[in-house]
């Protein structure tokens, strides 16, 4: 029985919840099951893009073809996808690229949507097929360049409004706050504080300033039973560290844009943003605090001295 592949690609976290999973496995299983083939279903690449190549590079469109290459796949075997747009929306010649080795391997590619099947004979037996594959190519990368402008430019109006207004651009914000208001859209809304969170915070930052290490104040927090802001997994030195440095507490926010999947500072931080709880002095004088106290331990490091556990009152 000729064996087949479904690879299943999903752009978005938020998809995740939703139907892209289930209709693609659909497709496939239907195929196999018309075409009396052996169903694999375990290439999926959830909440990754296919518009700068990351599936094809690290993820599991990167796998199968390592499994090609270590003839763990046959040659002869079918890749099922919904659509060529499953595998890549980079530049047609990159796609394309792509798409050949994949055939140049052996392998079939079967697109699910119109039943197209590409492997060597189709395709030098009809070129017109190669024709309509990159026409598809074209149109997946173009229909993601357009969606990619369309969000930057509504990212740039929601950075803008709120450097003008203190609109708030996301429901996301720091812990100790919520988003609170009626109507459509963000401009009849506004960051609150969540009283019994906010009370949490202050001692965080007297006992910073007293010469408390993060991994103390995380131990008392717990022994306390106070729940931590994120998770159920109690406090850590890490979210201690970020309630320390994170000028939010000031009601300070730093925009970002991401530029090749990395995210950058856009422009400079909007004071205001959020409702502050911490008043500055308290908050340089804590983060002075815990700058000594680093200094010190690095101090103390020396040929006579064991640096074994250096770092654990943190």
């Amino acid at each position: 029985m000729t064996k087949a592949y479904s690879y299943a690609r999903w752009s978005s976290a938020q998809q995740t919840s939703g139907d892209s999973l289930r209709r693609q496995l659909e497709l496939s299983r239907d195929y196999a099951t018309r075409h009396d083939l052996d169903l694999d279903e375990s290439f999926r690449d959830p909440g990754v893009s296919a518009y700068r190549g990351k599936n094809q590079h690290e993820g599991a469109l990167a796998n199968f073809i390592a499994q090609i290459d270590a003839y763990k796949i046959e040659p002869g075997s079918c890749l099922l996808v919904e659509s060529l747009d499953r595998l890549s929306r980079q530049e047609v010649l990159t796609a394309l690229e792509l798409f050949m080795s994949i055939i140049r391997r052996g392998v079939k590619i079967v697109t699910l949507t119109n039943g197209h099947v590409f492997d060597h004979e189709s395709l030098n037996a009809n070129p017109a097929m190669l024709m309509v594959s990159i026409v598809e190519m074209m149109r997946a990368h173009e229909e993601s360049r357009m969606k990619g402008e369309r969000v930057a430019r509504a990212n740039e109006n929601k950075r803008r409004r709120a450097r003008a207004t203190n609109t708030p651009m996301t429901a996301l914000c720091p812990g100790w706050l919520e988003l609170a208001g009626d109507g459509p859209g963000y401009d009849h809304k506004k960051y609150v504080v969540i009283t019994e969170r906010a009370v949490i915070a202050r001692p965080i930052f007297d006992e910073a300033i007293a010469g408390l290490g993060k991994r103390r104040i995380a131990d008392r927090l717990n022994r306390d039973g106070i729940p931590a802001f994120r998770g159920r997994q109690g406090w850590h030195c890490s979210s201690v560290q970020k309630i320390l440095s994170n000028e939010a507490v000031l009601g300070i926010f730093q925009p970002h844009r991401k530029t090749d999947g990395a995210r950058h500072p856009d422009g400079p931080p909007i004071p205001g943003y959020f409702p502050t709880i911490i008043d500055e002095a308290t908050f340089w004088q804590a983060r002075e605090a815990v700058k000594n106290r680093q200094h010190r331990s690095a101090g103390r490091k020396g040929p006579a001295n064991s640096n074994l556990f250096s770092g654990l009152g943190v």
